[in-house]
């Protein structure tokens, strides 16, 4: 006859001491008394490379290289939706405790170092999985100069999980594959490549992208016809004096009726302020229109920008020329926004006697190109003046530490300025 109860089944020994409350013991699974009690079940055996394969596959710890938007979906993996941990797989912050490296982003050129210095801390076996378009070939940013065309030119790839962005789901089938290539290699056997083509469907871009085989050639000669078009924005700085200028968007002159803006201006040598352009400042009245706009108020410096433009022939000929821009703000309730350029000629090479040295191969023009630092009047210039000489090559003159702070210090040229090669070369890394 069956005997039911409310309290768990305990198969125990039984405890002559009195006063043991039975009900505070460890609870154990019914079978566990039986299995016991048959000789040799206690006692397993299996071969050693089994228990090896077995502790490896579902111990994969994870060192996450995320760089840009598939680390999101990496993080996302390993919440509890998805909850990577079921898998013996948990994220770890060193690469010394790691046994696979998810590459989640894109790798510039700056990056790729770092990541093959973490990857060789790694202790072997060590595998490494390709999340995302961008790690496996660069996608948008493949032929950029400063991308890396995927992340097996760095390392050796094991798997590629291919998506822009990839789900989590993508990324547990990728560790669920590594597993299988775990097993196989330890059989001796090679893995088969995966053919799922409603996989490849749903990865598939809508519009082929250009040199695939399978887009229009007339998508081609179309975006080819609408890149030569100049649009409004771009037409600004081509207007002629027969031409009408059109409305900017923003105004970098000062406000209407701000009379005290308009007289610091011209005491700084102002004589015209456009209405679809901040004013031009002489050079070297550069520096203390900005020391005077902050005893003024405008104590916050909003930003420091440098732009190329490349010398043009025929009927709007003009020769090469750098514009810097600035901007100030007076903060708090009667916020005022106050913008400057700075027009600046290139000046022969032997014009410039200090900073730093010219790149082998850098034209000759960019590293002669130089306003008056504001780094005595603004600490925050530091940074922005570093970032301007590093992409346009503009110098500032008395900045305290004028080097690279994007690109690597052995960058050859300056990629904003208009006749630098978009795709160009950086050995090793591309």
């Amino acid at each position: 006859m069956a005997v039911t109860s409310d309290k768990p089944v305990r198969h125990l020994p039984v405890v002559e001491k009195t006063g043991v409350n039975e009900a505070t013991l460890p609870y154990e699974h019914p079978l566990y008394g039986n299995l016991l009690s048959v000789p040799g079940l206690s006692v397993a055996t299996t071969l050693v490379d089994r228990l090896l394969e077995w502790g490896t596959t579902n111990s994969l710890w994870v060192f996450p290289m995320a760089t840009s938007c598939c680390g999101i979906e990496l993080m996302s993996a390993a919440a509890s939706r998805v909850d990577l941990d079921r898998m013996g797989t948990i994220v770890r912050a060193t690469p010394r405790q790691s046994d696979v490296m998810v590459i989640a982003g894109t790798i510039t050129v700056k990056m790729a170092p770092r990541v093959k210095a973490l990857w060789d801390q790694m202790p072997e076996p060590k595998w490494a999985i390709a999340m995302g378009s961008c790690a496996i070939s660069g996608d948008f940013y493949r032929n950029l100069y400063s991308v890396i065309p995927g992340i097996d030119t760095v390392l050796p790839v094991d798997v590629y999980v291919p998506g822009c962005p990839p789900n989590p789901e993508a990324l547990m089938q990728g560790l669920m594959r590594l597993q299988e290539k775990v097993r196989m290699r330890r059989a001796g056997t090679l893995p088969v490549r995966e053919v799922n083509p409603a996989a490849l469907d749903l990865t598939r871009p809508s519009i082929a992208r250009w040199g695939d085989p399978a887009r229009d050639p007339g998508l081609d000669a179309a975006q080819e016809a609408s890149a030569m078009e100049v649009s409004s924005l771009d037409r600004s700085d081509e207007t002629g004096q027969d031409e009408p200028a059109e409305a900017s968007h923003t105004r970098g002159g000062p406000a209407e009726g701000d009379g005290d803006l308009e007289a610091i201006l011209r005491e700084h040598g102002v004589t015209e302020t456009p209405k679809d352009a901040a004013p031009v400042v002489p050079t070297d009245r550069h520096v203390a229109l900005a020391r005077r706009l902050r005893d003024a108020g405008y104590t916050q410096l909003v930003y420091i920008v440098a732009s190329h433009f490349a010398a043009k022939t025929g009927a709007k000929a003009q020769p090469e020329r750098f514009e810097v821009a600035y901007s100030m703000r007076k903060p708090g309730k009667a916020s005022q926004l106050v913008a400057w350029r700075l027009a600046v000629a290139v000046a022969p090479p032997a014009a410039v006697e200090n900073g730093p040295p010219v790149e082998d191969g850098a034209s000759a023009a960019a590293a002669v190109v130089s306003v008056p630092s504001l780094v005595g009047v603004f600490a925050g210039a530091d940074w922005q003046e570093r970032e301007q000489y590093d992409l346009v090559g503009v110098r500032f003159d008395g900045h305290p530490d004028l080097r690279r702070i994007m690109l690597p210090d052995n960058w050859v040229g300056h990629p904003l300025r208009k006749d630098y090669p978009a795709d160009t070369a950086c050995p090793p890394w591309r």
